[in-house]
């Protein structure tokens, strides 16, 4: 599990981890929670690795299925899981070494937590699980959670630090961008005082800032 915030380099972790599996012929499955994420991610990885190695199974496309290197949404897997489970598809298990799930913090989800949970328990012992996640609340009750279910020991990295600081700003209908808070620590909570030059604009159009 590597838990840590946006831009402190949970890609390259992965990407040195799909090279490693690769290496070693193995097929890598790379999982995030959105279609247009996952064309994101193809386009990249195929840039990265090369167009023959990547492949993308969505629910409305099927490119390069048999690629060592397969993008898809974690709904995708959970299914095809099932059906390997059953029979009725091939899914080359035996394979399998790596499997991404991006986004992991959908755990949490009341409505498509479940998806992520029977991916985990599915997912076949000999694959390695990498779990990434900028906003898991409780990583170390997954990583317990993920030690207890599965044969391989798991490892929690948590980075705390914010690589890219978060700025509160406000696109104004002049096109303007302006600072939304004078004091900044807002997005951690710390205080609801708006900018002077925001609340200005806001009285401009009428509009009252929210608290």
């Amino acid at each position: 599990i590597v838990s840590a915030p946006t831009g402190s380099g949970k890609t390259y972790v992965a990407i040195q981890a799909i090279r490693q599996a690769m290496a070693f012929n193995q097929t890598v499955i790379y999982t995030s929670p959105l279609k247009a994420l996952s064309n994101t991610k193809f386009m990249e990885f195929s840039q990265l690795f090369g167009p023959d190695q990547v492949g993308i199974l969505t629910g409305d496309r099927r490119d390069n299925a048999q690629a060592p290197l397969l993008v898809m949404t974690t709904e995708i897997l959970r299914n095809l899981f099932y059906d390997a489970a059953s029979g009725e598809i091939d899914l080359r298990l035996h394979t399998l070494g790596l499997v991404i799930l991006d986004e992991s913090q959908y755990l949490a989800d009341p409505e498509r937590g479940v998806v992520w949970e029977e991916t985990i328990i599915l997912c076949p012992s000999q694959a390695r699980l990498l779990l990434l996640s900028a906003s898991i609340g409780n990583p170390q009750d997954l990583a317990e959670w993920l030690q207890a279910i599965r044969p391989i020991p798991c490892h929690l990295i948590r980075h705390a630090k914010r690589s890219v600081p978060l700025r509160g700003l406000y696109l104004h209908p002049t096109g303007q961008l302006v600072p939304l808070f004078k004091n900044q620590d807002i997005l951690q909570g710390k205080g609801y005082i708006f900018h002077p030059e925001t609340k200005h604009l806001f009285s401009e159009y009428e509009i009252k800032p929210f608290r």
